[in-house]
């Protein structure tokens, strides 16, 4: 094969690629990440937010549903849905009982991929620190 022909084939293989969607690279995974909110209420020092929004996909595939784990019993604010798998990044909870609780994010993205997990640490209550005098 000539070398004219090649950058044909090549060029060819590119427009395809280009127009159909890139068919050389696999479709990469979303990454799961989120922060906690605390002292969402003042008057209720365990009601924490969680925040997914900083969750993305790098190939910019959206993100539809968010699978929060809660090793402990917890009581689910909003949205109010009866399952922990929801469609929106936020999400209001709460822990009847003082202590140090773990919370786990998957998400998923429009193509059915799914991130690694991610796991933080919540520790109740978090009292903000005042300026000391």
């Amino acid at each position: 094969m000539n070398m004219r022909r090649c950058g044909v084939v090549l060029l060819s293989l590119v427009a395809v690629g280009l127009l159909s969607g890139c068919f050389l690279f696999a479709n990469r995974p979303p990454e799961a990440a989120f922060t906690i909110v605390y002292n969402v209420d003042p008057a209720d020092l365990m009601l924490i937010e969680l925040d997914a929004s900083a969750s993305s996909d790098p190939d910019e595939d959206e993100i539809v549903s968010y699978s929060w784990v809660f090793v402990d019993d917890v009581t689910i604010i909003s949205p109010m849905e009866e399952t922990k798998t929801v469609s929106v990044p936020t999400m209001r909870i709460r822990y009847d009982v003082e202590g140090v609780y773990t919370v786990t994010l998957l998400v998923r993205d429009a193509l059915g991929n799914s991130s690694d997990p991610v796991t933080q640490t919540v520790t109740l209550p978090n009292v903000p620190v005042g300026p000391t005098e």
